[in-house]
């Protein structure tokens, strides 16, 4: 169980949690990582966490020493050194919907791009003007998808109480854990209305059985230059 301070992310990441603990092989990737967010959810045998943020994967690397657990510095939108086909799930969530929306089809295509022929790729993406757009993209490329819709009127209206500029996370009071509880309560409410794509805000894409791919290849970094250990310099 997560216990956010939004109901709608603590939704979010049981489900993603759920399903990434039944895949225990290969490389993961974790797409706009932070300070390795999501790493905790991996089950693969090698984890990379991705971002433009070079002080974060420090962060996360400094925090995380096994030999397996590595960063990438890199932009979303610029992945063409990471090699086709490769890797074997690939994540990505609360991060595209910060994208202007050219921007974000290009690191959708990517990221597709990247998964392996019977790999997996997870995303959240906005429930806005721009989401045909972009699941055309993903329907180019994937034989199975499934949407689930989150961040309902339930969990909107709690947030909104304690949002303050958009932002929830510091907030003294939905901080503590008697409330990170209480939203995690209201989080099961996002059962009753995930089928419903007008009740909600967000979406969450489960692809699976890529298009047009035979071939696995090789999750290979040799030829990126090192930032310092376990972090490769993917930014020129």
């Amino acid at each position: 169980m997560n216990f956010c301070v939004r109901p709608s992310k603590s939704f979010l990441f049981d489900i993603l949690e759920k399903r990434l603990k039944k895949i225990t092989h290969g490389v993961g990737l974790d797409a706009a990582s932070a300070s390795f967010k999501n790493r905790r959810m991996f089950k693969t045998d090698f984890y990379y966490g991705l971002d433009n943020n070079l002080s974060l994967l420090q962060k996360g690397v400094k925090q995380n020493k096994l030999d397996n657990i590595l960063g990438i510095y890199g932009d979303l939108t610029n992945l063409d050194l990471l090699p086709n086909n490769s890797i074997d799930v690939v994540v990505s969530t609360n991060t595209l919907h910060c994208l202007p929306p050219d921007k974000r089809i290009i690191a959708i295509d990517s990221l597709c791009r990247l998964v392996s022929p019977a790999g997996y790729f997870f995303c959240g993406l906005p429930i806005d003007k721009d989401l045909e757009k972009t699941m055309a993209i993903i329907k180019a490329r994937f034989n199975n998808i499934k949407i689930i819709y989150y961040c309902s009127i339930f969990s909107r209206f709690y947030e909104w109480i304690f949002e303050k500029d958009g932002y929830l996370g510091s907030h003294p009071i939905a901080g503590l854990k008697l409330f990170r509880l209480f939203a995690w309560l209201i989080s099961r409410l996002e059962y009753l209305t995930c089928h419903f794509k007008f009740l909600n805000k967000h979406s969450f894409i489960i692809c699976t059985n890529k298009k047009d791919s035979n071939k696995k290849n090789a999750f290979k970094l040799s030829h990126l230059s090192l930032v310092e250990e376990r972090i490769y310099n993917l930014m020129n």
